[in-house]
């Protein structure tokens, strides 16, 4: 998929997150984070889990990247979420 195309799916998570539309908002960071399995998109899919208050799910995703142990954000957030 074309960089564009990913970036108008990253749009439409951080619209969907400000609507207050959480399980859209999963939807679409879950296939952003698919596909690219970058850092950053890996947050966004766990900061929109949280806010969905599907908490043991973004905990998990935090704790699968191994990020969590590298990145102050990674970390507060899966505190955030016990």
């Amino acid at each position: 998929m074309r960089e564009e195309d990913i970036e108008k799916l990253r749009g439409v998570v951080r619209d969907c997150v400000s609507k207050h539309l959480y399980s859209s908002a999963i939807f679409f960071a879950d296939k952003v984070a698919a596909l690219t399995s970058d850092p950053a998109d890996i947050y966004m899919q766990a900061q929109a889990l949280f806010l969905g208050r599907h908490y043991r799910r973004a905990f998990h995703l935090l704790n699968a990247s191994q990020i969590v142990l590298r990145d102050l954000r990674f970390r507060y957030l899966a505190a955030k979420c016990l």
